[in-house]
C-alpha cells in the first residue's frame, strides 16, 4: 500500500498529463475531498488517485470530466465522501495543532519584522510580561483554529461553481485574514501587562517563529 506522501507525489506528477479543462475539473474534487477533515487521509488520497486514473483513461478516449462524472459533480463527490472511512480524532487534532503552530509561527516572524521596521523610525519597547505573552499565544491559537475552519469551509463553498462567483469568496477570505491580523495586533497593544516581565529583541520573535514552524513540520510527520 502506498503511503499518503507517495500518493500525493504520484498525484502531482499524473495531474500534469491532464488537459487544461480536465485539470480544472479534477482539482475541484481534489480540494473538496482534501479540505474535508472528516475523511481519512489515506482513503481520501486513494480515491483521488482512482478518480485521476479514470479521468486519464477517459481523456485518452476523447472524453471530458463532465462526461465521466456527470452534471452534478458536487453530489458525486459527496457520495464518495460519505462512503469513505472517517479520519481518526487523533489525526484531526494533530492536523489542527499543526495548522495552529504554522499560523502562530508566521505571526511571530511577522511581529519580529514589524518591530525591526518600526525601530528605524521610533523607539520600540519590546518588553512584555509572561502573562501578556501567554494571553496572546492562547488567543492566537484559538483564532488560528477558527481561521482554519473558516478558510476550509470557504474553499469548499467556492468549488463546483463558476469562477466569476468565486471572486466574492476570495474577497471574504482576504477580509477575514486582514481582520484576524488586525485583532491580534490590537490585542498585543491592549492586553494589560501582568506577571514577570522579560525583554525580547526582534530577532527572538523571528527565531521563535521558526521554532514554531519546525514544530509544525514535526506534527505533520506524526500523522
Amino acid at each position: 500500500m502506498r503511503s499518503v506522501k507517495v500518493l500525493i507525489k504520484d498525484n502531482n506528477e499524473k495531474r500534469e498529463l491532464l488537459s487544461e479543462e480536465n485539470l480544472a475539473f479534477y482539482e475541484e474534487f481534489l480540494f473538496y475531498i482534501r479540505t474535508d477533515l472528516r475523511v481519512d487521509e489515506q482513503s481520501g488520497e486513494e480515491v483521488l488517485m482512482d478518480l485521476l486514473d479514470h479521468l486519464l483513461e477517459s481523456q485518452d478516449e476523447g472524453k471530458t470530466g463532465k462526461d465521466l462524472f456527470g452534471d452534478r459533480p458536487q453530489a458525486y463527490a459527496d457520495e464518495l465522501i460519505d462512503a469513505l472511512p472517517k479520519e481518526k480524532k487523533r489525526n484531526v487534532a494533530v492536523f489542527v495543532l499543526s495548522q495552529m503552530l504554522g499560523i502562530a509561527g508566521f505571526f511571530s516572524i511577522t511581529l519580529g519584522i514589524i518591530y525591526i521596521a518600526l525601530s528605524f523610525f521610533l523607539e520600540v519597547d519590546t518588553t512584555l510580561s509572561l502573562g501578556n505573552i501567554l494571553t496572546i499565544l492562547v488567543t492566537v491559537a484559538i483564532l488560528s483554529l477558527i481561521a482554519v475552519s473558516f478558510i476550509f469551509k470557504l474553499i469548499r463553498s467556492s468549488l463546483f461553481r463558476p469562477k466569476r462567483s468565486r471572486i466574492i469568496e476570495y474577497l471574504k477570505a482576504g477580509l477575514f485574514g486582514a481582520t484576524l491580523f488586525a485583532v491580534i495586533l490590537l490585542l498585543v497593544w491592549l492586553v494589560p501587562e501582568f506577571g514577570p516581565e522579560i525583554s525580547l529583541q526582534w530577532w527572538m520573535y523571528v527565531l521563535f517563529g521558526f521554532v514554531l514552524l519546525a514544530g509544525d513540520k514535526v506534527m505533520d510527520r506524526l500523522k
